[in-house]
């Protein structure tokens, strides 16, 4: 019975993958499609194709628990690599068959009366419009696939070339070309070194930037030698303790963005060593320009080990100078500068405040989503992942459920696990529905905003985690990850209403309380050991020394 109930999952990028993939592994459910709206799997992966696209978070972390790869050329991988594992999966898996590409989600309707989603899909191509049911709907669509292009004076009479660095145009040719780049996020520090190589005497790279990123030094991006790749392969578990070991360096960057003593001394630390790098690295002439003035940890922080290197080139300018006004073959900044211009690059990042735009979603009584957010000031769910008022309806990569330092695959993996775990009762016949409760969600993110504002992401900088208008950070959630997969690993059922052939089940209630509360007793073990800290503190410090040594 269960297998007869399909899973409609919208993206098949990082998340929508892996949530296919756990339907298969975890639940033995093979009944379900990726309704992708491009032409292969990858998201991120597959759109972003600009020269030095690469991940700033080790390799060995940026993937699947269930699908190690050992072999990984770099610690930091490029694009290619990248998109290639991600395929490698879905086909290991046998994933590709349950995909319909260049199919866009245009609405969710919930049907109360036969506990079903009515989806409205567009062909991207043909344009025309399909319709599917389905009892359970997972949007896996994200928030870094759609571009955000700022509505500059004069933009449409410019006679050059224009994109956006999601979009990158295959066949553009930078040598000798006059190039206006404008944003300096964690894209444009890979492409940016990449053009200014490429323009050649004739050419001329100029960045605008409006704010200093958070600089990162690295030593490049170490490869792993023949012998690491094959210890990870044959030595029992080691692949696995490297991973642990990189997820610890990473939750430990979380001890810097606490509100107090202690994390201003941590902040204060990584300030002086991104002061010391600029002035090491950088001309003396954009020491200033590349100053963040805001506290450490309140945007991401970018690698620049090689932007820092390209800013010292002939081709390249830099200034913070804002471009307010584009003519035909030139823009002109705040201060009346004018610089010539042929190709224009937008790296501004993307819409991620349109939370599963431009999807009309209707849920419980027609009650729409987007005005339910609107009302709340911006974009919220339980536990980042379901929402009251839609039943049956998951989303992937929500709202305050990652952190700023962290492996999206990581927490993608425990919302997936998650979703999975609320899914048994529905898709083995036991219930028709499952949905959280109004009170466990408002007292879910009443402890989600209240800690928030005790972390450097609410200091004071506009960025893309907050709200513009209402300045809501709906991005971060407010404890290491370790802490976020803790709370993830058994539902509380008496947050969720549960409901069979329309009357409520509480038969789930009481379930696992015994594992809850042992899950807790681990979770205040590991917060509170100290001596469990500095052991894997050594062991950390001691393997990340010596992995690269052929």
């Amino acid at each position: 019975m269960g297998q007869s109930k399909e899973v409609i999952i919208i993206g098949a990028g990082i998340s929508g993958l892996g949530m296919a993939i756990q339907l298969k592994r975890l639940l033995g459910h093979d009944n379900f499609t990726i309704y992708e709206k491009s032409d292969n799997v990858g998201g991120t992966w597959w759109h972003n194709r600009y020269p030095g696209c690469a991940c700033d978070i080790p390799s060995h972390f940026y993937s699947y628990s269930f699908a190690l790869k050992y072999d990984w050329t770099t610690m930091f991988p490029g694009r290619d690599e990248l998109h290639q594992y991600f395929f490698s999966v879905a086909e290991k898996y046998d994933i590709l068959p349950h995909c319909r590409f260049n199919a866009m989600c245009v609405s969710l309707v919930w049907d109360n009366l036969r506990s079903l989603w009515i989806c409205t899909f567009q062909d991207t191509i043909s344009g025309e419009t399909f319709k599917k049911e389905a009892p359970v709907v997972v949007s896996a669509i994200g928030t870094l696939d759609r571009p955000y292009i700022p509505d500059i004076e004069g933009s449409e009479s410019f006679q050059g070339e224009v994109f956006h660095s999601a979009r990158w145009n295959d066949s553009f040719k930078p040598e000798g070309k006059k190039i206006v780049v404008l944003g300096n996020g964690a894209s444009a520090t890979q492409f940016v070194p990449e053009l200014v190589k490429d323009v050649g005497p004739q050419g001329s790279v100029t960045q605008s930037i409006r704010d200093a990123s958070l600089s990162r030094s690295t030593q490049g991006n170490p490869k792993y030698s023949e012998r690491f790749k094959l210890v990870l392969k044959h030595v029992p578990f080691a692949a696995k303790v490297y991973r642990i070991i990189l997820a610890w360096q990473l939750e430990r960057v979380f001890s810097s963005f606490y509100m107090n003593s202690n994390g201003a001394a941590m902040r204060q630390k990584i300030r002086d060593a991104t002061y010391s790098f600029i002035k090491s690295d950088a001309p003396p002439q954009y020491h200033e320009i590349l100053k963040p003035r805001y506290e450490p940890g309140c945007k991401r922080r970018v690698n620049t080990a090689s932007y820092m290197a390209c800013l010292h080139s002939p081709e390249m300018l830099l200034t913070d100078n804002s471009v307010v006004k584009v003519g035909p073959d030139y823009v002109e900044t705040k201060s009346g500068d004018r610089h010539v211009a042929d190709t224009i690059i937008y790296a501004t990042g993307f819409q991620t405040q349109k939370w599963l735009f431009p999807m009309q979603i209707n849920g419980i009584n027609g009650q729409d989503l987007h005005q339910v957010w609107d009302a709340a000031s911006g974009a919220e769910a339980y536990k980042g992942t379901v929402v009251s008022g839609f039943p049956n309806f998951f989303i992937l990569y929500g709202p305050n459920a990652a952190t700023g330092q962290h492996s999206v695959i990581f927490h993608s993996e425990c919302q997936i696990n998650y979703s999975c775990r609320l899914l048994r009762p529905v898709l083995k016949g036991k219930a028709d529905s499952i949905m959280v409760k109004l009170v466990a969600q408002q007292q879910d993110l009443s402890w989600v905003h209240d800690k928030l504002k005790h972390l450097v992401f609410n200091s004071g900088c506009q960025s893309w985690w907050m709200d513009p208008v209402t300045k809501k950070n709906t991005f971060i959630y407010p404890d290491p990850m370790y802490k976020y997969w803790l709370r993830t690993i058994f539902p509380s059922w008496s947050d969720f209403d549960i409901r069979k052939d329309g009357e409520r089940h509480s038969s789930y209630g009481g379930m696992l309380s015994m594992g809850v509360f042992i899950m807790g007793l681990a979770a205040v073990t590991i917060t509170y050991s100290t001596d469990i800290q500095k052991l894997i503190g050594k062991a950390s410090n001691w393997l990340l020394a010596n992995v690269h040594r052929s």
